[in-house]
This record gives C-alpha cells, sequence and structure tokens, in this order.
C-alpha cells in the first residue's frame, strides 16, 4: 500500500524535528541549539584566495530515538552545483566520548570526526569547538550560540599537525526559520 506525504506526516511516529530521549546523556544538549530550521549566508576562500558567497537551509533533528542529533546543511557550492552534508552526533557514555561523523553527500565520503582515539569538543568561552585530527591535517569547527534565533559556525584548517592555521575558511551566519 502505498501512502502520500500528507498521509504520512499526521502519523503520530512522525515528527519535524524529533524528539530528545529523556534518557540522553546530558551532553548531547552542547548542540542542542542546532535543532530546528535555519537560512543563512556563508563564504568559503577558494584556493585562489577569493571568497564565494552562499546561502544555505540547515536542519537540525533528534535521531536514534532520540539519542543523536543530525543536522544537515542544504546550498549552492562555488561551482553552482548543490550541495547537501549530514553531521551525526552522539555523546558515547560508556567511553565518555563524543561521535561525531560528517557524510558529504554531495562529494560521496564519510569524514570522521571525533571518536575516542581521535578529536574533541570541548565549550570555550561560549563557543563550541570541534578539533579534529587527520594525519597532519587537524580541522578546528567553532559554534556560536549568541541567542535562541542566531548562531555562527567558523572552520580553520591547519597542514602541519596545528602549528600554523588557515582561520576563518568558511564561515556561516544562521537565522532561525522555525
Amino acid at each position: 500500500m502505498f501512502y502520500t506525504l500528507k498521509h504520512m506526516a499526521t502519523q503520530p511516529s512522525v515528527t519535524k524535528y524529533g524528539d530528545r530521549n529523556p534518557q540522553a546523556p546530558a551532553q548531547l544538549d552542547l548542540f542542542a541549539f542546532l535543532l530546528g530550521k535555519w537560512n543563512g549566508t556563508g563564504q568559503t576562500r577558494l584556493p585562489d584566495g577569493t571568497h564565494a558567497q552562499f546561502e544555505l537551509t540547515w536542519i537540525g533533528r533528534y535521531i536514534l530515538n532520540g539519542m543523536a542529533i543530525a543536522d544537515e546543511g542544504h546550498s549552492l557550492g562555488p561551482d553552482g552545483k548543490p550541495y547537501l552534508g549530514i553531521s551525526l552526533r552522539q555523546f558515547d557514555t560508556s567511553r565518555d566520548s563524543w561521535i561525531i561523523e560528517y557524510l558529504n553527500v554531495s562529494a560521496s565520503f564519510i569524514r570522521r570526526q571525533v571518536n575516542p582515539q581521535s578529536g574533541s569538543v570541548r565549550l570555550e568561552a561560549g563557543t563550541v569547538v570541534i578539533r579534529c585530527e587527520d594525519g597532519q591535517t587537524h580541522i578546528r569547527e567553532h559554534y556560536r550560540a549568541t541567542d535562541r534565533d542566531h548562531w555562527t559556525y567558523v572552520m580553520d584548517l591547519s597542514r602541519d599537525e596545528g602549528q600554523t592555521w588557515d582561520t576563518a575558511l568558511i564561515e556561516m551566519t544562521m537565522t532561525r526559520a522555525e
């Protein structure tokens, strides 16, 4: 039997942004500001040093029975092609560690950002900072919720194990849409 999308959206098990499991680890609240739908603008530095501007939509949801957060970014890349990236964020209480993976749907790869062996998540002066390490390449992501309806993102890159940083390689400013 086929169901229409309208019919499926009225089912009690269907929610727009998921529901937090009351038994979810408290650490998950660190990324709760991402929940909902967001519109924003961003810029990325191109290899020639110029910047490309873009508009994007970001959607954050509770997943996996409310024990994790998936957030997805939709935009057009500098080449004008559609872009979709999804981050999966979960706190593993048995290992006292974050598990964060980034799925680049458009380029068809997954990047392990944080796990018990590598990377970190820290709250530094009101900013959530994620550090990812992959050989000599290190990535820092900065998420700062300025209020309930706004947050910013900045990504820095190091190709020498964090000795020097190429800062603000990507910057985004987001405003709540719903």
